[in-house]
């Protein structure tokens, strides 16, 4: 009969190999210093996403609508601006007697309404000169003078007549100017107001200015702003404003004489250089004589330094023969005489 203990099953073997001392630790390496750059470094942000085609529509169509809003502001302003001026005259109480006496105050070209100038600043500022020539011809639609603010009509020249008027005949002034030039205007003095404000407006549309600042219009005829109070003159002012003065002159004279300079004029101004100078007789060593013919006797043939040849084919005459008497002989023997 066997033991209990020889009964009793075998603890089985591990495989796994018994756990041996840990090796020392040891410290690892510091990391490199990385050099600190004394430039801002970027993030790298994501590239926006690309729109769609429906957005891109969209955008093209708001700005297309800004630009016809724009072009019916100008349109409607052109309108409005074909009715001026609209205040002709008003009338203000006299200073004697208020409840009875009246006296009117003309508005013209010259003189406009200050409500009309104010008024008109406003409505051009967004004008092209294509607008303004546009303002011009629905003005003389309706019979008005093309300068927006004179009250009176346009020059009628009637139907007879050229193309081209004879302008100030007799005077220095004296110009040919186009018919149809002439009778968009009353007068010459409009002429030139409108050309004053039509120089003022920017080639640039009306929507690609439009964060820009506004555009100052000024009048020809606009009075101008009260002078500013002139500063107390003083010894020191007044020997500045005199070296100013003369400081202006100098410069003028400088650069009028460098201009002369330049275009090779004579200078006004004698010349300081001085250049000596000798004069000498001059020696004569051979003896004077008479003028005489030459030994050919054929100087008179010599014109302008060029003698006259005979043709070549034509013989030379025999030495020691005279031409007309050999010229005799022959006609004698032909002639028998």
């Amino acid at each position: 009969m066997s033991s209990p203990a020889s009964s009793q099953p075998k603890k089985p073997k591990s495989i796994l190999k018994k756990p041996t001392a840990a090796p020392p630790t040891t410290p690892a390496p510091a990391a490199p210093a990385v050099a600190i750059s004394p430039f801002p470094i970027e993030e790298h942000t994501p590239s926006p996403a690309k729109p769609s085609a429906r957005d891109a529509a969209v955008q093209q169509a708001l700005i297309i609508q800004q630009q016809q809003a724009l072009e019916d502001e100008i349109q409607d302003a052109i309108l409005e601006l074909a009715k001026f001026p609209l205040v002709t005259n008003t009338a203000n109480p006299s200073d004697s007697d208020a409840t009875t006496t009246t006296a009117s105050t003309t508005f013209s070209a010259e003189n406009p309404s200050p409500t009309d100038a104010s008024r008109f600043r406003h409505l051009i500022r967004p004008f092209q000169p294509g607008d303004f020539e546009d303002l011009i011809t629905e003005r003389n639609t309706l019979g008005r003078c093309g300068y927006a603010l004179c009250p009176s009509p346009k020059t009628s020249l009637g139907p007879r007549g050229g193309t081209y008027k004879l302008v100030g005949w007799g005077r220095p002034d004296f110009s040919i100017v186009p018919r149809k030039e002439l009778e968009r205007w009353c007068s010459p003095r409009c002429a030139r107001r409108a050309m004053y404000v039509k120089v003022q407006l920017q080639e640039t549309a009306a929507w690609e200015r439009a964060a820009a600042p506004s555009v100052k219009i000024d009048l020809l005829d606009e009075p101008k702003a009260e002078k500013e109070e002139a500063p107390i003159a003083t010894p020191a002012t007044a020997e500045n404003e005199g070296q100013g003065e003369e400081d202006k002159e100098r410069k003028a004279a400088r650069d009028a004489r460098d201009l002369a300079l330049e275009r090779g004029d004579p200078t006004e101004a004698p010349s300081t250089k001085q250049i000596q100078l000798t004069i000498r007789e001059k020696r004569v060593t051979t003896t004077v004589q008479e003028p005489s013919l030459a030994k050919d006797k054929e100087d008179h043939l010599i014109l302008d330094g060029y003698k006259t040849k005979f043709d070549g084919k034509v013989k030379a005459p025999m030495k020691g023969i005279n031409v007309t008497e050999a010229a005799l002989d022959a006609l004698e023997s032909l002639t028998g005489v």
